[in-house]
């Protein structure tokens, strides 16, 4: 009979935790695939994932179909090979349409991609008008002719709280901690823990220093960048007011203590 590994902090690896409690791949190439055809009536081929981190998003998209091919950018070297032997080697044969750049998401700019992504709120790291434009700007010179920037961002009143919030995952706990909030300059900074059954902890796994933007001053920058239009994905509720996972075009959201949306900005013809 097979021996089952339980989790602690001296056997788990903190990045297949934060992809196994943070993201959903599966659900954002979906995402992706619906807002590109809604936008210009076509699939879309090439995806381009800023702040890459192990690069799990860009390998589902090369998976998602023989033609698909992706680039994932991000400044820190051991995370991305972290991604190149657990994420991309996997991939076999098709490994070679998952590439994978170490360099400043500000300074690359081809090839052309369809779309351009920054999630789990990577992007944040921008902490002044000036900063994010010259970034936004860029993800701009980046797309094709008709291609999307999809940004997520999440805020209401719960976001400017300093809290911990708890969620049981497969053998393990996750900890997001939200550590303080200065609301004259709305820098934020952020943790993520992980706790284990045997009650061992993994503190700080991972730390955010972070400016919370809030959607309006967003749009308008990305309409500064040269963007002809940004829609609203405003994530709905079920019956008993929790979110439902689903998101869709909306100009207004309700007013809620927390709330999940993206940004999904055009590049036209």
């Amino acid at each position: 009979m097979k021996k089952i590994l339980r989790l602690t902090a001296q056997t788990a690896d903190r990045h297949r935790l934060y992809e196994d409690s943070v993201q959903n791949v599966d659900f954002e190439v979906e995402f992706f695939d619906r807002v590109f055809r809604r936008a210009f009536g076509r699939r879309a081929n090439f995806l381009r994932e800023d702040f890459c981190g192990t690069a799990q998003l860009g390998c589902r998209w090369v998976r998602s179909g023989p033609d698909r091919v992706a680039l994932g950018v991000d400044l820190h070297g051991p995370t991305l090979a972290w991604g190149r032997r657990r994420n991309v080697a996997p991939l076999g044969a098709a490994a070679v349409r998952m590439r994978l750049l170490q360099d400043d998401v500000r300074n690359v700019r081809a090839p052309r991609a369809d779309i351009v992504a920054a999630t789990n709120f990577s992007w944040w790291t921008f902490k002044t008008h000036d900063a994010l434009l010259v970034y936004l700007r860029n993800a701009y010179r980046s797309l094709r002719r008709e291609g999307l920037l999809i940004l997520d961002i999440f805020g209401g009143p719960e976001a400017q709280v300093a809290q911990e919030e708890a969620r049981p995952c497969d053998g393990f706990t996750y900890v997001w901690d939200q550590d303080s909030f200065n609301p004259i300059s709305h820098d934020y900074r952020c943790h993520i823990h992980f706790r284990f059954p045997d009650g061992s902890q993994m503190r700080r796994a991972f730390t955010y220093d972070w400016r919370l933007w809030s959607l309006p001053e967003t749009r308008e920058l990305l309409q500064r960048a040269g963007f002809a239009d940004s829609v609203v994905y405003w994530e709905g509720a079920d019956r008993s007011g929790e979110p439902n996972g689903v998101f869709r075009p909306g100009k207004r959201g309700d007013a809620s203590p927390a709330w999940v949306a993206y940004i999904v900005a055009a590049r036209r013809a």
